[in-house]
């Protein structure tokens, strides 16, 4: 009798960076057995990873045209079903290569949307979908001009980033001249991938939303939105705002079907077939819940291993699945779907300033609340947080017993303690070693 095998799962990965806080998204396609073919960028030290079948890197300097036919040359020498990412300045190139490979589930538009907020603002206002008063920014002056006329305080955020990378609340002109003149600095270092150029329009205006602010992730599979799970967020209010104490479960669950619809409704507007979700909404003055942004990507850091470890749904093991060519049918059979939540954990981000000497777990490592911490800064780099930006120094993630009702506050105090034992040394860059900065 003739062994009938099944073809390989291959897919391509393209993560020009982001590859070191995102261990659990490769661990699962490892899980799966897909043979993994990473594009990057030379100055990453991903070639002897026993994680990829292959690695290719191409120059720092390359724009997102070289990655796109990089992608599709190397779908089509391996095999490869779809081309997949897990970080936002890389979705617009995987719906490109996609969509060149002849995936009817490719959306290159939605991730040009995804990619620019004031297309998102546009898109939000086009299809009625809960948004902020917006204006477009061209030049500092018009935009004096703008907010002046609607009044301050407004939010003010440069088109294209992420994790709150110069983003702003301000309540007067200069400083809002002054915010716009950083994001034009920023533009102009090509940090991040964020910006390929500047564009005509490089920075928005918002109205400012006052209430708390959540973080929702899913997966689409054949055009259905599946929630993953909300995290509730820091609440700030302003001028900056830190990416930190990400929790679960959301503290408000009468309230997840609202959310999870509004998500529904972005991802059909969007055309989504296949393909991960995010969106961040934060309430007004009234309480009720407006977006901020959304992406066709997944939540970096611990987001998803906490949804799998709170719900049991696997999300992103879902997705994978779905881009290998798998029947829909099959996944939703075979895999969890959400389940009351079994525990509460938290996600702390570790902001300095200064230039790193140690970062390492240390002493929390033997705390039974411990879950996972990435150092995301190596030693003899230079972070920066609050006005200066938002540069994650490292990232811990821990878990705890959990009650229906209980209050976030006690696993973000347990997420506070544990942080004090890490072995985090930062030094003012100017300065010896081994006075730690506050």
């Amino acid at each position: 009798m003739t062994k009938v095998t099944s073809r390989p799962r291959t897919l391509v990965l393209v993560m020009r960076r982001g590859l070191s806080t995102s261990p659990d998204h490769v661990q699962t396609m490892l899980d799966l057995d897909i043979r993994t073919h990473l594009l990057t960028v030379d100055t990453e030290p991903w070639a002897n990873d026993p994680r990829f079948a292959s690695v290719r890197r191409l120059p720092h300097d390359s724009d997102q045209r070289d990655f796109v036919k990089a992608a599709v040359e190397t779908a089509r020498e391996r095999g490869a079903s779809a081309v997949v990412t897990f970080i936002e300045p890389d979705i617009e190139i995987v719906e490109e290569a996609n969509a060149e490979l002849g995936l009817d589930w490719a959306i290159p538009e939605a991730a040009r949307i995804c990619r620019d907020k004031l297309r998102q603002r546009k898109f939000l206002a086009e299809h009625d979908i809960p948004s902020v008063w917006f204006h477009p920014v061209t030049d500092i002056e018009s935009a004096v001009e703008a907010a002046t006329a609607h009044g301050l305080p407004l939010m003010v955020k440069p088109t294209r980033a992420a994790a709150s990378d110069c983003v702003e609340l301000v309540g007067e002109v200069d400083r809002l001249r002054a915010s716009l003149k950083v994001i034009q600095g920023y533009i102009e270092s090509g940090r991040n991938f964020y910006f390929s150029g500047a564009p005509e329009s490089w920075a928005v205006l918002e109205e400012y939303l006052p209430g708390e602010e959540i973080t929702l992730d899913g997966v689409v599979l054949d055009g259905q939105f599946i929630l993953g799970g909300v995290h509730n967020k820091k609440h700030s209010t302003g001028p900056h705002f830190e990416e930190d104490l990400y929790t679960l479960p959301f503290k408000t669950p009468e309230r997840e079907a609202e959310v999870a619809d509004i998500a529904a409704r972005i991802t059909r507007s969007l055309g989504v077939r296949h393909g991960l979700f995010n969106a961040e909404m934060r309430q007004d003055a009234e309480g009720r819940y407006r977006v901020v942004e959304f992406s066709i990507r997944v939540s970096g850091g611990h987001v998803y291993r906490h949804i799998k470890d709170v719900y049991a749904i696997d999300f992103v093991r879902m997705f994978l699945r779905a881009a290998c060519g798998e029947s829909v049918e099959d996944i939703l059979a075979q895999e969890n779907q959400k389940q009351p939540p079994r525990m509460t954990v938290c996600a702390k981000v570790v902001y300095r300033n200064g230039r790193v000497v140690r970062n390492s777990v240390g002493e929390a490592m033997h705390s039974p609340y411990f879950r996972t911490y990435f150092p995301v800064a190596k030693p003899g780099t230079d972070v920066v947080s609050g006005e200066k930006g938002f540069d994650f120094t490292g990232l811990l993630s821990v878990w705890h017993p959990w009650q229906p009702g209980q209050d976030p506050a006690v696993v973000h105090d347990v997420a506070r303690a544990l942080a004090e034992k890490l072995d985090v040394e930062v030094v003012d860059a100017g300065e010896e070693q081994g006075l730690k900065t506050p």
